[in-house]
């Protein structure tokens, strides 16, 4: 592909497709990381820290368990958008009973290895006795909502996949605005502390999964077959192992790079876990924000890849960048200003406070630095190449494991080694696109 062509310069009206998938993207993203910090808000302000960081605790493992099935959404997403615009009927409802079969079969898969994988995954984690006792709790409970997360992540894929954008932001709004609700409920009502954010969570996950099914409903009716053809399903069960298998390495890999920063924390203090979760809950609430953009790319170039549009797909990629590019900004600057607002939002206790001030300047840069990672990986799910998302993510996971383990072991390492990782996974993935484009390997 020619360099006129791929970095041609998206229209008006390409900007504003973009933007109108985005914005409700943006919004249901944020209601996600809305609730880690309405939970880390109840927590932070009851009478000791244990409480905080066993939800931390229990909330990454949990979220490692569930994110490592991250590609029944991701891989769900891609090749919907590309039979979306193909206009190949068939294969749009095959890209929904195949993967929600497979997310079926894991959630009670998880479910039944639970008795194991707890209490390994809680000693990994080497907290104290006492948060490892109520991050065990936490856990025992919340499991249960494995089937119903792993079916809605198929489900806000295939309606994504279908450029619509206002399906997903209705089920994760409906979910994680109940979640907040029984949580302050159960928590501060009920006086279940870490008890009650597992239930309200578990409650309402299975919430979400009824909505998206009415939605996938209201979008099937129109479909002029429903037929399950396990005959013609071969090939598409061979594309989507090929695609899942990187997904699925690269994503736990990744939840493994944050599982060791919670890890290392622990390690160093229950105090600094605490001051490093409130700075990790800003990472999260960025990442989420900023992959509003990703997950428009996602529907849109893989809709254009579908149309053989090359063109197209290079202003779209080119308009979400200039869109993700002004929010990092807008990031760096509002974190920069209102981190003192944010931190006292989430606890009252003194010494946590300090402790997450001290390591601000080492998080205020990392909307810049990684940015252009995630749209990337938005760009690599519509073209369903996952191998290039595997490799950003392992290149990013050894630089920081050769920071950490040269240097003397201590909180500022640890964050220099995480903001190694989003530098180095940026490169890759600004290196692979352009591999890609040259040589025409989207289509």
């Amino acid at each position: 592909m020619s360099q006129t062509n791929l970095f041609i310069a998206p229209n008006k009206s390409q900007l504003q497709r973009i933007w109108q998938l985005a914005w409700p993207l943006i919004l249901s993203n944020l209601s996600v990381p809305l609730l880690g910090l309405v939970d880390t808000a109840i927590m932070g302000h009851l009478p000791h820290a244990r409480y905080l960081a066993a939800v931390t605790v229990g909330a990454t493992i949990i979220t490692f368990v569930y994110w490592a099935f991250g590609f029944l959404r991701m891989g769900t997403v891609g090749l919907t958008a590309q039979a979306y615009g193909a206009d190949d009927e068939a294969k749009q409802w095959q890209m929904l009973y195949l993967p929600g079969l497979l997310a079926v079969f894991i959630g009670l898969l998880i479910i039944a290895l639970s008795p194991i994988f707890i209490p390994t995954a809680i000693n990994y984690m080497q907290a104290a006795d006492d948060v490892s006792l109520l991050a065990k709790e936490y856990l025992h409970i919340r499991i249960f909502s494995a089937p119903a997360v792993l079916m809605t992540y198929v489900g806000m894929g295939w309606l994504l996949g279908r450029q619509d954008s206002i399906g997903p932001l209705l089920i994760l709004i409906l979910t994680n605005s109940s979640n907040i609700i029984l949580n302050l409920i159960l928590v501060l009502g009920y006086k279940l502390d870490v008890a009650g954010v597992a239930w309200g969570s578990l409650i309402a996950d299975y919430i979400g999964f009824a909505v998206a099914i009415f939605l996938i409903w209201r979008q099937l009716r129109p479909f002029a077959s429903l037929r399950l053809s396990w005959g013609k399903s071969k090939a598409i069960m061979r594309q989507l192992v090929s695609l899942n298998g990187y997904l699925f390495i690269r994503t736990l890999v990744l939840l493994l790079v944050f599982a060791f920063v919670t890890a290392q924390s622990a390690q160093i203090s229950t105090e600094v876990l605490a001051a490093n979760t409130l700075l990790l809950q800003y990472i999260t609430l960025l990442a989420h924000f900023l992959d509003g953009f990703a997950f428009a790319a996602e529907a849109s170039c893989g809709e254009k890849i579908g149309r053989q549009e090359s063109n197209q797909f290079y202003q779209t990629v080119n308009a979400a960048g200039l869109y993700s590019l002004f929010l990092a900004v807008l990031s760096c600057l509002a974190f920069y200003w209102l981190h003192d607002f944010f931190f006292t939002l989430l606890t009252n206790l003194p010494a946590v406070l300090v402790l997450a001030k001290t390591y601000v300047l080492w998080v205020v840069w990392l909307p810049i630095i990684s940015v252009l990672s995630y749209l990337l990986d938005g760009v690599f799910v519509a073209g369903a190449q996952s191998k290039a998302m595997f490799h950003t993510v392992w290149v990013g996971a050894l630089g920081m494991l050769i920071i950490w383990y040269m240097g003397e072991p201590s909180n500022h390492l640890l964050w220099l080694a995480f903001l190694s990782f989003f530098l180095l996974r940026t490169l890759v993935a600004i290196g692979f696109y352009l591999s890609l484009s040259y040589k025409q390997s989207w289509w």
